[in-house]
């Protein structure tokens, strides 16, 4: 997410084949996907009336920022806590004729290194020019400046799609970047689960509990892996204007607002940590 200039977004889409022959090709996962193996150290049900500032912090408005949160707006309704899920949504200003978006994330309030996340969600309405997200940032980053601290995409879906995309970036340090992913298709009606479990020199990736998808470090940026370091969760609806920026958005861009506000529906955000 922390992305997408055309020349990246393109060459992500040229490494998607690139993702399933090599290194994300799929295999049985080294721990089985069951909670005998793990403990629970962080769960967010979403409950109540607010989302939990002890675990979540509103992401902070940036003039002209990368194309995720160039308009992301500090603002409750964006990120509402109602029925037992978090709204999280972007929606359309008429009076400025652009979008404004919500975010929240564990910053400096919870990461973790090794273990499993999960994330139920399902998407209430949706865009051409929509893209929420669930992803991942390190806390402390292993070597500076993106993408060389290394960004785990658990889900991103683009407008109207029936599948998702689960991307992991890096560099090998000479300006070259990495792209992979894996779309897996959904049932657009209902909820699903998007997961992966990170360990040492690995990220496994799930989509309703099925294996999608394996990072390991491979060739010219087996050096240079990033991933072992604890990494924060960000939750976030982002969307495209209708091109007053010139951004080139991985969306594309809005050519309607008819079905604004776009949601994303969280029903929970669930981590694990290994068992001793």
């Amino acid at each position: 997410m922390m992305k997408m200039n055309s020349v990246l977004s393109r060459l992500g889409l040229l490494l998607l084949l690139c993702a399933v022959l090599q290194s994300c090709s799929v295999s049985k996962p080294i721990i089985e996907n069951n909670t005998e193996a793990y403990q629970l150290v962080f769960e967010d049900q979403f409950d109540g009336t607010a989302y939990n500032t002890k675990l979540w912090t509103s992401l902070p408005q940036r003039e002209g920022g990368s194309p995720w949160n160039r308009y992301v707006m500090e603002d409750a309704a964006l990120a509402e806590v109602k029925d037992g899920n978090l709204h999280i949504r972007a929606r359309w200003n008429e009076e400025t004729d652009l979008p404004e978006t919500g975010a929240i994330q564990t910053k400096d309030k919870f990461s973790f290194k090794y273990g499993k996340i999960e994330v139920r969600a399902k998407f209430n309405s949706a865009e051409q020019g929509g893209w929420p997200a669930i992803w991942l940032m390190p806390q402390n980053d292993v070597y500076a400046g993106w993408p060389n601290g290394g960004e785990i995409d658990i889900m991103e879906r683009l407008n109207n799609d029936n599948f998702v995309h689960q991307v992991v970036h890096q560099s090998d340090g000479n300006a070259k970047h990495i792209s992979k992913g894996k779309t897996p298709s959904i049932t657009l009606t209902e909820y699903n689960t998007y997961g992966i479990v990170k360990r040492p020199n690995r990220i496994e990736f799930y989509v309703n509990n099925k294996l999608t998808m394996v990072h390991e470090p491979t060739g010219d940026f087996e050096k240079r892996w990033p991933f072992e370091t604890d990494y924060y969760i960000i939750l976030n609806h982002a969307s495209a204007d209708k091109g007053q920026s010139g951004i080139d958005f991985w969306p594309g861009l809005v050519t309607s607002t008819e079905n604004f506000p776009l949601e994303m529906a969280i029903d929970y955000v669930k981590v694990w940590e290994f068992k001793d």
